[in-house]
């Protein structure tokens, strides 16, 4: 989604709430449009995050425009109060793209220094001046204070030096966060597309991965063990729970207790509304109908069989994210004796498995999902680099997806891209390794195995790591996308059957001939990835699909070459499976001449016509091959 797109859809949001909420008297105070949708920007924030009753009650601007457009103070579940700075800036439409003004951030810090250190002056504004005092008793209880800045530009990217010389200039428990169009666009998308839940900013974030936390065993059966325990190859442990334990570890950590886990928890699903129906309606039940929980902890203390209560260090639920989800909304929703009562009835099956390393890890989150029909691209869902990936697709109209079915309804304008075609993409254009992309896709229709979304330490050749890794830089695997769009646009195939075609092949010479021909056109001067999606999002693509064309016939020619009809299929297979053979053929193509006049001359035509299928006799060939 692009930003204009987001800001276009954002507006029509902000415009309902200026109809429905915002009285005539309100309106005729704030006379400019761009006031108003500011002051609707706030209401939305706060409406969209924490859901926050009554928020016009909050907004303390006035006609003199004070330094904080919202003076707020919540208390988090574990009783601790935080007070939130909020300002929002509003733009016009043409500036949603562009990058927020370094100096309106910087009377934003420059806002929040006055306010923190109580030099304020009075406000004619009386809901300011009250808000203001509580503000500043709170300060002197040293307590906790966050400043926010909304606005529906791009971040500033030369402001942080300015908002680390703030934090440590007041000290104290102050933190400052910026909300820029991307940010929010994420977040929205998360919510609105996905169905999951961003992390709320305005509540305290508590992160379960080096906590001492603890948990409560419920010993029902003082004569037996009430657990099993598993001392090696990694300590483990099997025991029941009360669904007020889970409730109250979702309540304290949110979704960061599912960091790790390859299902994070939907804000609404059937098989939720199911599970908080038993729960409610069935407690006694709720054992009988439910998988449990297990979770990973670092660090496990020996547990007596008396024991109801131990420390754990670090806690991450990898299976039973929406069981624990689920507790959550159902106890929330309950009376403190309805709660007392399905604890006496309800009990959960809790595995707590000590951590092994991450490769153990990675491992029992895979196995312990198995039983669900989970793909293995989805178990590499969560990694950072992927999450950087998607994030950079947002900002147009083609949405990488990292786990199947993770958006529930998308909007018209977009479309869903499998990050299985995009990595592949990725791998044979900028990588250079279609024969990688060709075994994989076989591997996959044989084996029933991604060597794609397969480790190396779990499978000699498997490829995750090549793909995704610290060097993975976003925009060129996007680049890489672009030109697999621009293949597959043609009618000459269907995109799922382009695995079995000489498509990834074609990339693979087409990045070849396109820094050739940037070459000869321009020098070294023009980024590959940059020239790409460019051309790519303003439609202005013919020289890619020149590009894409000629490599297609390159293709063609080398495997249509004279000679036996035995020797040229023996020709083709080589091309297609065998890594060293397609190399000597780049090789060729990188030590010989070409000029712009060769790519600008040719006249453009689907792809897909030049592309080569593989018969199903050189599908048994193949796997005869590789069985041997």
């Amino acid at each position: 989604m692009k930003n204009v797109d987001f800001y276009k859809l954002l507006t029509g949001e902000l415009d309902a709430i200026v109809a429905e909420r915002m009285d005539s008297k309100l309106r005729a105070k704030l006379k400019q449009e761009e006031q108003k949708r500011a002051y609707a920007l706030l209401i939305w924030f706060l409406s969209f995050y924490s859901e926050v009753a009554n928020v016009e009650t909050y907004i303390t601007d006035g006609n003199d425009d004070s330094s904080c457009d919202i003076i707020l103070d919540l208390t988090d579940n574990q009783g601790i109060k935080t007070f939130y700075l909020i300002q929002s800036k509003w733009n016009s439409e043409s500036n949603c793209s562009g990058e927020l003004d370094s100096t309106e951030l910087k009377s934003f810090l420059s806002d929040v220094q006055v306010v923190m250190r109580g030099e304020k002056s009075g406000s004619k504004n009386s809901r300011f001046n009250a808000r203001y005092k509580d503000l500043l008793q709170h300060i002197k209880q040293n307590g906790a204070v966050k400043a926010i800045f909304l606005c529906l530009k791009n971040r500033c990217t030369t402001t942080a030096d300015n908002i680390t010389a703030t934090k440590n200039s007041i000290g104290g428990r102050l933190e400052i966060e910026i909300f820029d169009i991307n940010r929010i666009k994420c977040d929205f998308i998360s919510r609105r597309f996905k169905g999951s839940l961003p992390p709320n900013p305005l509540n305290s974030i508590y992160s379960p991965e080096y906590e001492k936390i603890r948990l409560s065993v419920a010993r029902d059966d003082p004569a037996s063990r009430n657990q099993i325990f598993v001392r090696s190859p990694f300590e483990a442990h099997v025991f029941f729970v009360k669904p007020s334990m889970i409730f109250a570890l979702v309540e304290r950590y949110g979704v960061s207790l599912f960091e790790k886990n390859v299902r994070n928890p939907l804000q609404r699903s059937s098989i939720n509304a199911e599970i908080e129906s038993t729960l409610k309606n069935n407690p006694s039940y709720f054992w009988y109908y439910n998988n449990g929980i297990t979770a990973i902890t670092r660090s496990i203390p020996e547990i007596s069989q008396q024991a109801e209560e131990f420390e754990v260090i670090g806690l991450q639920i990898i299976n039973g994210a929406q069981t624990a989800y689920s507790v959550f909304k159902a106890l929330q929703s309950c009376s403190p004796e309805q709660r007392a009562l399905i604890d006496a009835e309800a009990r959960v099956t809790f595995r707590l498995l000590k951590s092994g390393g991450k490769d153990f890890d990675l491992k029992v989150t895979k196995y312990t999902n198995s039983q669900n029909p989970v793909s293995d691209r989805d178990f590499w869902s969560n990694d950072p680099v992927q999450e950087k990936v998607q994030e950079y697709f947002y900002d147009t109209n083609h949405w990488y997806e990292r786990r199947a079915g993770e958006f529930k309804k998308p909007p018209e304008q977009v479309s869903i891209i499998p990050n299985t075609y995009v990595a592949s993409a990725h791998l044979a254009f900028w990588l250079g390794d279609p024969v990688g992309v060709f075994d994989a896709a076989m591997k996959r229709e044989s084996k029933k195995m991604d060597l794609v979304f397969t480790s190396f330490k779990e499978n000699e050749k498997g490829l995750y790591e090549k793909i995704f890794n610290k060097d993975t830089d976003s925009k060129s695997v996007f680049a890489s996308f672009c030109m697999f769009d621009l293949l597959t646009d043609g009618d000459g195939f269907e995109i799922p059957t382009v695995f079995f075609t000489n498509g990834f092949h074609i990339l693979a010479i087409a990045r070849v001939l396109l820094k050739k021909y940037l070459k000869a056109k321009f020098g070294d001067t023009v980024n590959l990835a940059e020239y790409i999606v460019k051309r790519h999002l303003t439609d202005d693509d013919k020289p890619l699909r020149q590009v894409i064309t000629h490599a297609s016939v390159i293709m063609s020619q080398e495997m249509k070459a004279d000679g036996p009809k035995k020797e040229r299929r023996q020709a083709f297979l080589n091309l297609m499976t065998k890594r060293a053979h397609f190399d000597v053929l780049l090789e060729k193509l990188e030590s010989s001449a070409l000029t712009p006049e060769t790519i600008e001359s040719i006249e453009l035509k689907e792809a897909g016509d030049e592309l080569d299928r593989l018969e199903d006799d050189e599908f048994e060939t193949i796997e005869a091959a590789e069985s041997t």
